[in-house]
């Protein structure tokens, strides 16, 4: 079992916890609760009226649980899970739409700043046309990116990505011989550099690569994301 699924099924028991506790201490829920039970049993026993009691007992049942909204939150977890497993790796929903940024270059022009704005779920694109390299500051709250830093020419010194992401994975393509360094922060997910994998749990990871302190072209990459991978591979 991987771990998205090790981690989706925690949450599920998590708020089946949090459902049963929610009935426990209402009582009119409760009591709704035993009662509809009561009815079903009784409607599997009797001959007599046993349509009436099954069907009395499983509404009854049926209202003192959805009347949580726990268990909404449980069913909407779990549609988004199926779907997910459905579509395979295309994904599905905005959550799964692919993000691909490609850099291009352009001559020098004078500055005198500028605004960018990116959409926060779905599909951007940056670099479908001609620009001056700059620093990449990404703000993402759902979806998978993807970062070629082979379409451009660094600057020599210290460039920075720095990219802060709710969940989706994040792939990062360093050209071979650029020093690197990232400092990932994340709650649930593996940070990939150099074919090595870390997992990451509620803390910061940090690795350099091999080259970093002799390389004369280096990027800086500072990624923030809640739930999800990010791999940075050279290329």
């Amino acid at each position: 079992m991987s771990r998205r699924w090790q981690v989706f099924w925690l949450v599920e028991l998590a708020l089946l916890f949090g459902l049963g506790f929610e009935i426990v201490t209402n009582p009119p829920i409760f009591l709704t609760l035993l009662l509809g039970l009561l009815a079903v049993w009784l409607g599997t026993r009797v001959h007599h009226g046993r349509e009436v009691w099954l069907t009395a007992g499983t509404i009854a049942v049926i209202v003192a649980v959805f009347i949580n909204p726990t268990v909404w939150v449980m069913l909407f977890l779990g549609a988004v899970a199926v779907l997910k497993y459905a579509n395979g790796a295309h994904g599905f929903g905005p959550w799964a739409k692919k993000q691909f940024v490609a850099v291009a270059t352009t001559e020098p022009t004078p500055k005198a700043g500028k605004s960018i704005r990116h959409p926060w779920v779905g599909e951007a694109h940056i670099g479908t046309q001609l620009f001056e390299w700059d620093d990449i500051n990404l703000t993402v709250a759902a979806g998978d990116t993807i970062i070629d830093l082979g379409n451009t020419i660094l600057p020599k010194g210290d460039n920075h990505v720095v990219i802060r992401k709710g969940c989706g994975k994040t792939r990062i393509l360093v050209p071979v011989g650029v020093g690197v360094m990232v400092s990932h922060s994340g709650a649930f997910g593996t940070l990939t550099m150099a074919n090595h994998e870390l997992p990451v749990h509620m803390e910061t990871v940090t690795q350099y690569s091999d080259d970093y302190d002799t390389a004369t072209r280096r990027v800086h990459i500072l990624t923030n994301v809640a739930f999800g991978d990010v791999e940075v591979l050279a290329v």
